[in-house]
């Protein structure tokens, strides 16, 4: 090694060459061979020297040499989402030059990927209110490590996948955190693409998934209303939101075969929207039996904002909640207890929920291999006004013209 250090020290002297033939094939060495930069360096006095050590490459030394900001090598290096759209083609360019370099990419190797920007995406913009004050405590979270939280409502779910597919193609984000219920998954899982589904999935799905389990909602909405008394009870499922709502009513239904009585089918009322038209439309031919009595003493309504809607009909339709009958909803929302009457309700812990949502999305950044996780929170059963011992009271169905 020394005796070849010596031949191209005396080689690269600039007594045996111009400096500018010089400079040339040193800079032609240190870029094609990596170990001549720590090797020579330019003295600045008219000629090449040898040295210990040359300056370190740095990002912004390969940029140059492309012709590229160093933002996008930066970008094309680490992985990490910077805002900046790398193609495979410029990537590659930005590695294989980095090598002939010498820019040190074991060190990359070594660094464990970060959960900086994540997009949060719901499926309406009720949700996202109903999670809104989880969502400013995560975002607050990820702003106080540098990064953000990006949300998106989008009803559609294909449009919603387009979205996604773009967004990390395009490197804008490390991962997303998909709010409400999901049943059209393997695009994303088949992608690889790292989210945490925060509810319902179809049954045998695994994916990461954080969620309360609505069959033991219902079961505990099931075996409070049945201590009271009731053993007629209607309840309302969401088309347009069918996995929530199904266990919901398969976990109400549970207390009734427990106890060894039907439920029957024609006591769940299918409703498309959450719209208060459709509800006042359904609601009497529902509730009241051809002789015009009253069919339930309580009504499940699937959550609170439907349980609100309903308790507005019944007082059109001169239906009194509790004494003619009881109302129950889901997810206690922050409006529930200022009803009239308050409403009794299943509380749903919603920011336990999204933080640990977002602590499982670090986790399957940093640790892509790792199976997915499912994990669930408990919910409660409050207690409000809305509910009362079963009460014998008949009515009549009102008239309801026009």
């Amino acid at each position: 090694m020394q005796r070849l250090l010596k031949n191209f020290g005396t080689f690269l002297s600039p007594k045996a060459l111009r400096v500018q033939e010089s400079l040339a094939m040193c800079y032609n060495l240190c870029g094609t061979f990596p170990i001549f930069s720590e090797i020579f360096s330019y003295s600045g006095k008219g000629g090449v020297k040898m040295v210990e050590k040359a300056k370190r490459v740095t990002i912004r030394d390969i940029a140059e040499r492309l012709g590229i900001s160093p933002a996008t090598v930066s970008t094309a290096l680490t992985g990490r989402r910077n805002g900046v759209f790398v193609s495979e083609e410029t990537r590659r360019r930005v590695w294989e030059m980095a090598r002939k370099m010498g820019y040190p990419l074991e060190r990359l190797r070594a660094r464990a990927p970060q959960l900086q920007r994540v997009a949060l995406f719901s499926t309406s913009y009720y949700w996202s209110m109903v999670f809104m004050s989880a969502i400013q405590q995560l975002s607050d979270e990820l702003k106080n490590q540098g990064g953000r939280l990006s949300i998106h409502i989008e009803g559609d779910p294909q449009q919603e996948l387009s979205a996604i597919r773009e967004l990390y193609r395009r490197q804008e984000v490390d991962g997303f955190i998909l709010l409400g219920s999901r049943t059209n998954l393997g695009e994303l899982v088949a992608k690889n693409i790292p989210f945490v589904v925060v509810g319902e999935v179809p049954e045998g799905v695994r994916v990461w998934q954080v969620f309360v389990k609505g069959e033991e909602g219902g079961r505990l909405i099931g075996e409070h209303l049945w201590s009271l008394g009731h053993r007629k009870v209607g309840a309302f499922h969401l088309e347009y939101n069918p996995l929530p709502s199904l266990k919901r009513i398969k976990g109400l239904q549970a207390t009734w075969q427990e106890h060894g009585s039907d439920f029957p089918d024609d006591w769940v009322l299918p409703l498309q929207t959450e719209d208060e038209r459709e509800l006042w439309e359904k609601l009497p031919t529902f509730l009241f039996d051809a002789k015009g009595n009253l069919r339930f003493t309580a009504l499940f309504c699937f959550n609170d904002r439907v349980a609100g809607t309903a308790m507005k009909c019944l007082r059109r339709l001169g239906i009194k909640a509790p004494d003619d009958i009881s109302l129950v909803g889901f997810d206690n929302e922050s409006f529930s207890e200022l009803l009239d009457p308050p409403l009794t309700t299943v509380a749903v812990p919603f920011e336990p929920l999204l933080s640990l949502a977002a602590q499982l999305l670090r986790e399957q950044v940093t640790s892509p291999s790792q199976p997915p996780k499912q994990v669930f929170l408990p919910c409660q059963l409050i207690v409000r006004a809305s509910t009362a011992p079963v009460r014998a009271k008949h009515l009549l169905a009102p008239s309801i013209a026009g």
